[in-house]
């Protein structure tokens, strides 16, 4: 997809329904997330959280959008591919400041720099307790990125046009000692799946047919 077709697209991104269980469930199933519930078993509230889905233009003037695999570490998204994000911290003034102060800090992208198009459909993440709220956001031109050396292992900046086109694939993950199947999105060698894919699955719903 050429950027400046998703420039031209912005108001029917910004008015079009969104789908957010139906493009969840594509990716994880109703009775899979039924029965990952059963198992939550959390005695601390709800934590809140914000992610930024962030497209902008590569040099070629083509769409892209920038997720992290993150370090590996001693906790429940270790290694995984996600967008820059993480949990609000009592001095943002708001879940957009969150996506925005976490987008800086992981991957350099200063909040001027980033444009607000809408909000996603947020979700509740039972393994790690935390309710997230995606955005969804573009940059006017091609950004140079600066990762976080504690927290980002690659910056990955995938083609919005992959993520339309290529089909998805059925993986195995274990949740809990249990087994699932799920789909994920494949670009290359990278598969995205869990709470990134269901965030993906509904940008992709929303760029259809633009």
């Amino acid at each position: 997809m050429k950027f400046d077709h998703l420039k031209n697209s912005l108001n029917a991104i910004k008015y079009k329904r969104l789908s957010g269980t139906e493009a969840h469930k594509i990716m994880m199933g109703t009775e899979v997330r039924a029965d990952i519930f059963k198992k939550v078993r959390h005695t601390t509230p709800v934590k809140e959280a914000a992610v930024m889905a962030l497209l902008y233009p590569d040099k070629a003037n083509l769409t892209r959008l920038v997720m992290i695999l993150r370090k590996t570490y001693n906790g429940h998204h270790s290694g995984q591919i996600s967008f820059p994000g993480g949990k609000r911290e009592a001095f943002d003034a708001d879940l957009w400041h969150t996506a925005l102060r976490e987008t800086n800090e992981e991957i350099g992208i200063l909040p001027e720099k980033i444009q607000y198009i809408r909000h996603l459909t947020p979700f509740f993440i039972p393994i790690s307790n935390f309710r997230v709220q995606p955005f969804l956001a573009f940059a006017k031109s091609p950004l140079q990125f600066e990762k976080d050396p504690y927290e980002v292992e690659e910056i990955l900046e995938l083609p919005i046009k992959s993520l339309l086109t290529e089909p998805l694939v059925s993986i195995k993950h274990s949740y809990f000692g249990q087994t699932y199947q799920l789909k994920a999105f494949q670009v290359g060698q990278i598969k995205i799946w869990g709470a990134s894919a269901m965030i993906l699955s509904e940008i992709t719903a929303l760029l259809h047919k633009l």
